[in-house]
């Protein structure tokens, strides 16, 4: 049985591309979020799971509100099915996030108040997503350490592995997470709780991003002192001076040791929008954030996931699918690119990388 755990000064999270021992990911099933409750979207879950068991482990939780077949992901071994309750499918945001010491992982498990609370948080009912880190902790385990004065998203922190940290004040600093805390505060609790060296503050993120503008939308380490960001070609789309601004801050940022960033201008697709058809598959209520017709979407290639040997990449049946297929053939290489569709994804809020959440391998 896991045990609480004390913060070691040495722990640290490790960069997202090194070797995992596992991802975590849940399937969808909210009938406010998904249409026809996750049943559509099974298809882009299900070839990203079977994708990444390629690779390694995959560890699914399925909420026993889960209905359609399931049949794509079992038998195979690779493929661990966890009956474990949650209230939505974004394992990014309601996982633990995983530090290390050595051999030793712990996950962190922060609060969870569904992007904002009562302020302007997606939905109301989100106790089970709140609970569901130290389940998955027990169910695989790992020691657990709970901090219970702190509200914080996998999706909104990005970090190289060597202490440096990417984050958007248009998330961190929004009234609804933690208004009690300073701006210093809150980089105190990333340095205390995953070993944060430094913190690359970005003004803002995705137009639209219904996260408060999570960083791992619009900006990402491609690997350490690289980084990606999302960038419109269109001066006149209203992100090209959400981009820019950002863009403008990490060309002056350095690293941990003091060396300059390499900044990397990722396609973005033109924009995309939320259709009638799509709209009336989605059950509305009066306890979540509506999704109506003509609402921007907030795509962005930048919310891909990847491993120590693999890439899993974003598609949304847009001509900017192949330009962006061949900036990371260019970028990664050594890695094998698997670009998926996922534009039910999309339409629920998020992408690829808000619905995976990578289990480090201890040393």
């Amino acid at each position: 049985m896991p045990k609480y755990s004390k913060i070691k000064n040495n722990c640290y999270m490790p960069f997202e591309g090194d070797t995992h021992l596992g991802t975590i990911m849940m399937l969808p099933y909210r009938s406010d979020t998904w249409r026809e409750c996750g049943k559509i979207a099974s298809s882009n879950f299900f070839e990203i799971i079977n994708t990444i068991a390629l690779y390694e482990k995959v560890y699914v939780l399925k909420d026993q509100k889960v209905t359609y077949d399931i049949t794509p992901i079992m038998n195979n071994k690779n493929i661990i099915i966890l009956n474990i309750n949650y209230d939505d499918a974004w394992a990014r945001d309601t996982s633990p996030i995983f530090i290390k010491n050595g051999k030793e992982i712990t996950g962190m498990d922060f609060r969870f108040n569904a992007w904002g609370g009562n302020i302007d948080g997606l939905y109301q009912d989100y106790q089970n997503d709140d609970k569901v880190a130290s389940l998955i902790c027990n169910e695989l385990n790992f020691n657990h350490s709970y901090i219970n004065d702190f509200i914080l998203e996998g999706g909104s922190i990005h970090t190289d592995g060597n202490g440096l940290f990417l984050t958007t004040e248009a998330c961190l600093l929004s009234k609804g997470r933690n208004p009690n805390l300073t701006k210093a505060e809150i980089e105190n609790n990333l340095k205390r709780y995953l070993g944060a060296k430094k913190v690359i503050w970005l003004p803002r993120g995705i137009y639209n991003d219904e996260t408060n503008e999570h960083v791992d939308n619009i900006a990402c380490f491609i690997r350490p002192n690289v980084v990606g960001i999302a960038f419109p070609k269109d001066h006149n789309d209203i992100q090209y001076e959400l981009s820019k601004a950002s863009y403008d801050v990490l060309l002056s940022a350095t690293n941990t040791e003091g060396n300059k960033l390499e900044v990397v201008k990722i396609v973005m697709p033109k924009p995309l929008y939320l259709t009638k058809t799509e709209e009336n598959g989605i059950t509305r209520k009066d306890s979540s954030k509506p999704r109506v017709e003509n609402d921007r979407l907030a795509a962005s290639y930048i919310n891909y996931y990847q491993g120590k040997d693999y890439i899993i990449l974003p598609k949304f049946n847009v001509e900017e699918d192949i330009i962006a297929l061949k900036q990371f053939e260019e970028l990664y290489r050594d890695k094998k690119i698997h670009q998926i569709d996922s534009k039910e994804i999309l339409l629920g809020g998020g992408n690829i990388h808000c619905i995976t959440m990578q289990i480090p391998k201890g040393e």
